[in-house]
């Protein structure tokens, strides 16, 4: 008997260890600015700076090195979607990171700047550099609805 509670204390404790561990965050962003790399002036040029509403979810499963992210973004009235599977993260400083992620067709970078509260998105690369990049101003969407006013009747 004592050996079966043992085992089953055993079996437990394996399935905490081995549990997955899933961290999503969501930004939110009303405001985007949007450079191209010029190659004659060898320098990012501002093309556009864009007032449309963006998601950007990053999940991370197990670590900060495994989980995907996506870009969810309306352009001119068009949504347009950039994803992908996260395959490394860097840490900048004490308190930006960085996670670079690919899909089937392209590379990916992804920094967030929690003191600015900005997300620098390049892609689009080459051998040499990226050739697009997006700050996105962002604010974290840790309760949902948190930018909504709430609204009090008065009598």
């Amino acid at each position: 008997m004592k050996s079966k509670l043992t085992l089953l204390f055993l079996l437990l404790l394996s399935v905490k260890f081995y549990g997955q561990i899933d961290n999503q965050k969501r930004f939110q962003s009303d405001t985007r600015k949007y450079y191209v790399w010029d190659v004659f002036e060898k320098k990012y040029e501002l093309k556009e700076t864009e007032y449309e509403h963006s998601i950007i979810d990053i999940r991370e499963i197990g670590s900060k090195t495994n989980g995907y992210i996506v870009i969810s973004m309306l352009d001119n009235g068009l949504t347009r979607l950039h994803h992908g599977s996260i395959y490394s993260y860097t840490k900048t400083s004490e308190k930006e990171g960085t996670w670079f992620f690919k899909s089937k067709t392209s590379k990916a970078k992804l920094t967030y700047n929690p003191e600015e509260n900005t997300i620098t998105y390049l892609y689009d690369a080459d051998n040499e550099r990226y050739n697009r990049l997006m700050i996105f101003n962002v604010y974290p969407d840790e309760i949902p609805d948190s930018h909504l006013k709430t609204i009090t009747k008065v009598e």
